[in-house]
């Protein structure tokens, strides 16, 4: 289901109280949202007309511009916050120098979310992608979408529950153009990747050093119009280990650049367009917050937290449903931010759309959203949650601005 004309208008994320400090998700014409509506119509996906484009900074509709260019690549950094690149420019002379300005991040800031939004052109709101875990209300069990895994005993994942998490239209099969998809072969395998890249070619590299010759083929394939959709996980993955104040992470976005000054140098003809999904802020311990260690409130739930760490979801028994946040903020509320979830569907906070049956459910009852550098867990049986210094998911500026870069454009 979609917006009509005039719903598409109030694209705003009404203000709640709450929020009044967070750096919130632009879907009118700033945000990666408007990203993914501009790249579906250069590729002539017919069915998100109704939503706002990306505005260039020349006031333009980015697929005025882009149309023009046979070859379009679309470069998506995980974890590349504009925050992160500016404050390490001086690492990242080439993408520095093709930065136009930031986009707002989706809601929550996290990949599962904003690379289905990338892929089908939609928002949270209707593909319901809610984040890392999602719960699944028809089967009472919580899951992990990218790697189509339960939560916990990481046992593979039935066909009707899978149905019910890939439901929404991926752009790249309704696409005008050859579509092509650069990843990890381990990555283009799963159902998600299958499902989301349904229609389009897979060229699988391994290491870094290896994406721009595979772009560079993927794009020289076939004649006529050509979009090329490529990823890269290796940030995202060092700053979860090492935080994204590291060297190791600045060491990344040095061998980042250098491969986008490759891809620059072997496609001169080619419109190049870079983004990530979301940025990253550093998570001390003791800012973790574990509910095991808190039985009283744990008891509280029907079911293990679900979405990100710095976005949960809660799904309380009925008879906690109006108290549970109360209880929250009195023990937590320097921490967390306890939100209404029927409330932030309706403040748009996940985008435009109309809220589908099945993102009403997985939002559950109440949403825990982290102040500052705090983070919110708990573990289930068979569970081996890996540390993280780096985190994302959340409404700070460093999570939620992520830069935009193009290059290509005279």
């Amino acid at each position: 289901m979609y917006l009509n004309e005039n719903q598409a208008l109030l694209l705003t994320p009404s203000p709640l109280p709450q929020l009044c400090e967070a750096s919130l998700p632009d879907y009118s014409g700033h945000g990666l949202f408007n990203l993914a509506v501009s790249l579906a119509r250069v590729c002539g996906s017919p069915a998100r007309t109704h939503y706002p484009e990306l505005h260039l900074p020349d006031g333009r509709h980015a697929s005025e511009v882009w149309a023009q260019y046979e070859t379009v690549v679309f470069l998506l950094v995980d974890g590349l916050g504009d925050h992160f690149l500016t404050a390490n420019r001086q690492l990242a002379p080439n993408l520095w120098r093709d930065r136009v300005g930031q986009l707002s991040s989706v809601f929550p800031s996290t990949t599962a979310t904003a690379i289905t939004t990338v892929m089908t052109g939609e928002s949270a709101t209707v593909h319901g992608m809610l984040g890392w875990f999602v719960r699944d209300e028809l089967s009472e069990t919580t899951v992990a979408p990218l790697p189509m895994r339960e939560r916990g005993n990481r046992a593979l994942l039935g066909q009707p529950v899978i149905d019910r998490l890939l439901r929404t239209l991926p752009m790249m099969q309704a696409a005008q153009r050859q579509t092509h998809l650069v990843t990890h072969p381990e990555l283009a395998q799963g159902p998600f990747s299958s499902f989301h890249a349904n229609g389009a070619k897979v060229h699988g590299y391994r290491e870094l050093d290896e994406l721009p010759g595979c772009i560079a083929q993927a794009a020289s394939t076939g004649s006529g119009p050509r979009y090329v959709y490529a990823y890269t996980p290796l940030l995202d993955r060092t700053a979860h280990d090492f935080g994204i104040d590291s060297d190791e992470s600045r060491s990344v976005l040095a061998r980042i650049d250098a491969a986008y000054a490759q891809i620059r140098a072997q496609l001169p003809q080619a419109l190049i367009v870079v983004a990530a999904d979301h940025g990253f802020i550093d998570n001390p311990s003791a800012h973790q917050i574990d509910l095991m260690q808190h039985p009283d409130i744990h008891a509280m739930l029907r079911g293990p937290l679900s979405g990100e760490r710095r976005a949960a979801y809660c799904h309380v028994y009925p008879q906690f449903a109006d108290t549970f946040g109360a209880v929250i903020e009195a023990r937590f509320g320097h921490a967390l931010i306890a939100l209404k979830a029927a409330d932030a569907l309706g403040s748009g906070l996940f985008g435009p759309g109309s809220v589908d049956i099945e993102t009403l459910a997985r939002c559950g009852d109440w949403i825990l959203i982290a102040r500052g550098d705090w983070t919110v867990r708990d573990s289930v049986a068979g569970e081996d949650a890996p540390p993280m210094i780096g985190v994302h998911g959340g409404l700070s500026a460093d999570e939620m601005r992520v830069p935009l870069i193009i290059g290509g454009v005279n």
